[in-house]
């Protein structure tokens, strides 16, 4: 992965493996801590149609699969699951809804020895952030792409956690930082690709924090290319916060949220605005 897009620590090296398993373990470790309460585990999360305990077996049958378990050969009541859109959402759902009605200690059991042994496979791997490796839906990818993957979704499911119990949401953690290092660099991709913006249009984003605090803007060059760019005239302006930009941008609040609506200022061409929350979400 690049160097970060916003000031951070992180800005000072660039990652190693080591860095990268380290945050991912520390939030899988956390939303292990935050799972493990029976009054919890049923509660509805930010994720939708996933309780914590969903939440908990979704983690743990991806990583598990990359420890090397099968997938679980199960097929839902997929007329019961209507939050399940989308060829990668299906296949996700399915180690999910395998272990619902399993009790919490069984399925924390099977956490901790995912954990365990993915964590010592991580240690004993390659430390090449380039060699291709298993990813979580069965194709090959750098290991670096892997594993920021991980901690992408580690962090925010740990927030889910974090969310659904009133707990504070960490933002200023590696994982925190990983997580706004994958999204961010993914803008590029969006404005020129997923929303089709016309060749020398610019976004200018404003994040106000909290943690990350940044001015980026995004162009499209005259191969339909998205690319970041600086100093340029906008044809859409977008402030937000860091925890909106989140929300919108994997999926836990929908674009056309009154709530949301009221707390960004959106301005600028009003077909590619209209557009833009809704091409923001890049999560499955």
């Amino acid at each position: 992965m690049g160097q970060p897009v916003y000031g951070s620590p992180m800005e000072q090296h660039q990652l190693t493996a080591r860095d990268f398993i380290d945050a991912w373990h520390e939030v899988m470790l956390d939303a292990r801590l935050n799972a493990d309460d029976p009054a919890a585990w049923s509660l509805p999360t930010p994720c939708p149609g996933w309780s914590v305990g969903d939440v908990i077996a979704h983690l743990l049958d991806i990583d598990g699969f990359l420890a090397g378990d099968p997938r679980p050969d199960h097929e839902p009541d997929w007329d019961a699951l209507p939050h399940a859109v989308g060829r990668i959402s299906l296949m996700t759902e399915v180690g999910v809804d395998a272990r619902r009605g399993i009790p919490m200690e069984v399925v924390l059991t099977e956490f901790d020895s995912v954990l365990e042994r993915r964590t010592a496979q991580l240690a004993a791997g390659t430390g090449d952030l380039t060699a291709l490796v298993l990813g979580p839906f069965g194709s090959e990818r750098p290991l670096g792409r892997v594993l920021s993957m991980r901690t992408f979704d580690a962090w925010v499911h740990a927030q889910d956690i974090r969310a659904a119990r009133g707990l504070p949401l960490q933002f200023d953690s590696a994982a925190a930082r990983i997580t706004a290092d994958q999204l961010l660099s993914g803008l590029p991709l969006i404005w020129g690709k997923t929303l089709e913006a016309p060749a020398g249009t610019v976004l200018s984003l404003s994040i106000s924090g909290p943690v990350v605090v940044t001015d980026l803007q995004v162009g499209v060059d005259a191969e339909q290319r998205g690319i970041m760019v600086t100093d340029s005239v906008a044809d859409v302006s977008l402030t937000i916060t860091w925890p909106d930009l989140l929300d919108v941008m994997t999926g836990r609040v929908s674009p056309d949220d009154a709530g949301l609506l009221e707390r960004i200022t959106l301005t600028g061409d009003a077909g590619l605005a209209s557009r833009l929350l809704g091409a923001l979400n890049v999560t499955p």
